[in-house]
């Protein structure tokens, strides 16, 4: 084997233990926030039950904390699909090497 070519095996080892770590990190940050948005929807579907029972003025307290709620689970979603995309964008750098 040439010095050129082990080089450039040696390269794709490194890049590819680089993304498997990467990949690692990913789904680990992944499993956290899934269920941090787990415990956001179970808590808003508390909020709703909540929402049930109570009369009056508290009904506007409540719909604040949905709309906060609504907004936390936006933003975990959004990030959640920046991770897959940044998985996929891994993927493809991967198979061009």
């Amino acid at each position: 084997m040439d010095y050129l070519t082990k080089d450039k095996v040696d390269a794709i080892k490194i890049k590819a233990k680089q993304l498997a770590l990467k990949v690692e990190r990913l789904e680990k940050e992944n499993a956290f926030l899934s269920k941090k948005l787990k415990q956001i929807e179970k808590k808003q579907g508390n909020i709703h039950i909540a929402q049930a029972n109570e009369k009056g003025p508290s009904t506007a307290k409540s719909a604040a904390s949905k709309a906060a709620s609504d907004k936390s689970i936006i933003k975990l979603k959004k990030e959640v699909d920046q991770y897959i995309k940044e998985i996929d964008r891994c993927i493809e750098w991967v198979k061009e090497v």
